[in-house]
């Protein structure tokens, strides 16, 4: 492969994602705000042998979303797949309870953001010859949680995104799918807002009981799923919303 190019690495989850995609091709990572974590993934990943460069990026710019995807085009010579692990702190609380300026900043991110990257992703790819887009999701798009709307509403929006641009650019070779995950031990679930959260912890609590396996997913698990998405051996898995959530949404 080329290359891949992922959006939010520099998160729990994202990082890990991010090392287990260089060890199949060289990275482009997107970063936010945080460039101290992603000059020391990128040194962690380099140290591993692996081949990377940093960008930073605002995913709810249209301009600079497609500024980081040229670069990462130019820089390898040709793109095969872009990971988007991106999503804002979330209020977990009822519907009714969400501050509008909340709602704002979750959709603005959530929504738009992913449709940047959607909408320049699959162009480039086109040019690129083909390749896949993987977008995460929550399992909230599968089964609908209480207390959860800002992350099920959203990403339902961008699940249909997935499904949009999956049929109108499957002809040149472009695909599109979604992995749906639940709790997994890393990342936005230790976020401070939602670890001080008595109403969040409960509902993380609820959703670990209510998973048949009857616990959380493992990183390398997410990460696993991942690979195999924007390796040559899904290259017939097509706007799908794959869940990756122990059977929680079965």
């Amino acid at each position: 492969m080329k290359s891949i190019a992922i959006l939010g690495a520099t998160g729990g989850l994202g990082a890990v994602i991010a090392t287990a995609l260089a060890k199949r091709a060289p990275v482009c990572i997107g970063y936010g705000k945080n460039k101290d974590k992603a000059d020391a993934l990128a040194a962690d990943i380099r140290k591993s042998g692996g081949k990377v460069q940093v960008q930073q990026v605002d995913i709810r710019d249209s301009a600079s979303v497609k500024r980081f995807i040229d670069e990462a085009c130019q820089h390898t010579g040709g793109l095969d797949a872009i990971v988007s692990s991106t999503g804002p702190a979330l209020p977990l609380k009822a519907l009714v309870d969400v501050s509008d300026e909340d709602f704002d900043r979750v959709y603005e991110t959530d929504v738009r953001g992913a449709f940047n990257v959607i909408k320049h992703g699959a162009r480039a790819l086109k040019e690129s010859g083909g390749g896949s887009i993987v977008m995460v999701l929550t399992t909230a798009v599968l089964r609908t949680l209480e207390h959860d709307g800002m992350s099920g509403g959203p990403k339902t929006a961008v699940a249909a995104l997935i499904k949009q641009v999956a049929r109108e650019m499957g002809p040149y070779n472009v695909r599109c799918n979604g992995a749906a995950f639940a709790v997994i031990d890393a990342g936005i679930i230790y976020a401070p807002e939602l670890v001080n959260d008595p109403l969040a912890q409960g509902v993380i609590t609820s959703m670990v009981k209510n998973t048949p396996l009857g616990r959380m997913g493992r990183p390398e698990e997410v990460s696993s799923v991942i690979d195999f998405l924007v390796s040559p051996g899904a290259s017939y898995i097509n706007g799908q919303i794959i869940g990756v959530d122990g059977g929680f949404s079965a």
